[in-house]
């Protein structure tokens, strides 16, 4: 689709809002001259008024976003006309590709005829089947018949939920007993946005500093924009004792053009391997002693504040290159322009603060050249302000999406320096 004057632009439909609060489709949208949509349950609309997080045009109410159907009919009844259908959120990138295919736009078909995004478990067997070079963790998905066959990847081990997000309901467990009580943990968890889990699988844990690598894929090609370092948490599961779940504390952000050829190789097998031809992905991995091994794919833009870290690291708006890539009315790639950056650091990090204390520590870093940006959260409002039946449909969000204190972004000077730095402000939250 080529977007000229004479050729009304439509209707940009965003599936759920991002957690991070960036939103950062809403400016490419705005450049083309797109009424914005936001797809989203009618509890999270009241929520994200509340955080004062910024507005589209037109806010639609859905009960089960993850129903393309249900998205359908409620896009139907507010008169919109989707030209571009994107997700903004993990929980509903499923249902996001599926209303595209059904409604004949942007990205369908350019994303492939028939692709729809795979779940961790899908995504496994599919690289098992299309991509065997890649490493991975040995898996197992867990029913009822499954523990002997799960006892085999040796413990400790990883469950995970297979169509979970922001680090919910993944926990380390270290035994069969401790498997059965996460299970128990993780069947009682409630979705983003209400309902059950698609399933849950168990994974050998491989220990290794972990990445993830940011890009986008063009008829079929990935170009990677940077690979970020990640600081991870192992944090003590409330009221479950010996049980524990991960979380990211931070990252850092180097230009993708400098990843090593393994990284590279393994992006473009994980594009080959689920049949993903067009559109935002990053890709999460654990260097191991032989290599990279990978962890999960996700087919949209990372959350967590790395779509502005990626371009303060590398100059590139991951945002504007999706659009382009999907409405074709610039060029999709190529160096950096004043709308889609205008030249990075070359190394950027960040960590999600929890404490007024880590914040002051920020204060006091000093180093010539570098940058230091204290990004104060706004105090959280009350859910009590909310209905009451909000609150179940938002229970994985006020878990996984409060209690930041703000944000501690580093960039410039020394780059073997940001790294240090950061550990420093987190060390007491990093796991071994």
């Amino acid at each position: 689709m080529t977007v000229t004057a004479g050729n009304p632009p439509g209707d940009f439909v965003q599936v759920g809002a991002t957690r991070d609060g960036l939103e950062p489709y809403l400016d490419a949208a705005h450049r083309r001259g797109m009424r914005t949509v936001l797809v989203e349950t009618p509890a999270y609309l009241r929520w994200r008024r509340l955080l004062g997080r910024r507005e589209f045009e037109v806010e639609v109410a859905v009960e089960r976003p993850q129903d393309p159907d249900a998205i359908r009919a409620a896009l139907a009844a507010a008169g919109v006309a989707p030209a571009l259908v994107l997700t903004g959120f993990e929980r509903y990138v499923y249902a996001g590709f599926a209303l595209a295919r059904a409604l004949r736009v942007a990205p369908w078909p350019d994303v492939g005829d028939t692709f729809r995004p795979l779940d961790k478990r899908e995504q496994r067997e599919a690289l098992l089947d299309g991509a065997p070079q890649v490493a991975q963790p040995r898996f197992v998905p867990l029913g009822p018949d499954s523990g002997d066959a799960a006892d085999q990847l040796g413990f400790p081990q990883v469950i995970k939920p297979a169509d979970g997000g922001g680090g919910l309901g993944v926990l380390l467990v270290d035994g069969a007993a401790q498997r059965h009580r996460a299970l128990d943990r993780v069947r009682a968890l409630v979705n983003y946005g209400g309902g059950a889990f698609s399933g849950i699988v168990a994974e050998e844990f491989v220990k290794g500093p972990e990445f993830s690598l940011q890009g986008v894929a063009h008829e079929g090609s990935a170009v990677l924009l940077s690979v970020c370092e990640k600081l991870t948490s192992l944090e003590e599961v409330p009221d479950e004792p010996g049980l524990s779940g991960f979380r990211e504390v931070g990252h850092v952000a180097r230009p993708g053009d400098g990843a090593p050829p393994a990284l590279r190789e393994l992006a473009q097998a994980c594009l080959n391997a689920t049949g993903y031809r067009a559109g935002p992905f990053h890709v999460d991995v654990i260097q191991g002693p032989a290599g990279p091994v990978f962890v999960e794919m996700g087919f949209r833009l990372s959350g967590g504040g790395l779509v502005a870290l990626v371009e303060k690291a590398t100059g590139a708006d991951w945002a504007e290159l999706v659009f382009r890539t999907h409405l074709g009315d610039m060029a999709p790639v190529g160096p950096p322009s004043p709308d889609a950056g205008a030249g990075g650091t070359g190394i950027a990090g960040q960590i999600s603060a929890m404490s007024e204390q880590e914040l002051a520590a920020a204060e006091t870093l000093q180093e010539p050249g570098m940058t230091v940006e204290i990004q104060l959260a706004a105090p959280p409002p009350d859910p009590a302000a909310l209905p009451a039946d909000d609150l179940p449909v938002l229970a994985s969000d006020l878990a996984r999406h409060t209690g930041t204190t703000g944000r501690v972004v580093l960039s410039g000077g020394p780059g073997d320096r940001i790294p240090a730095l950061l550990h420093s402000l987190v060390a007491d939250r990093l796991r071994g």
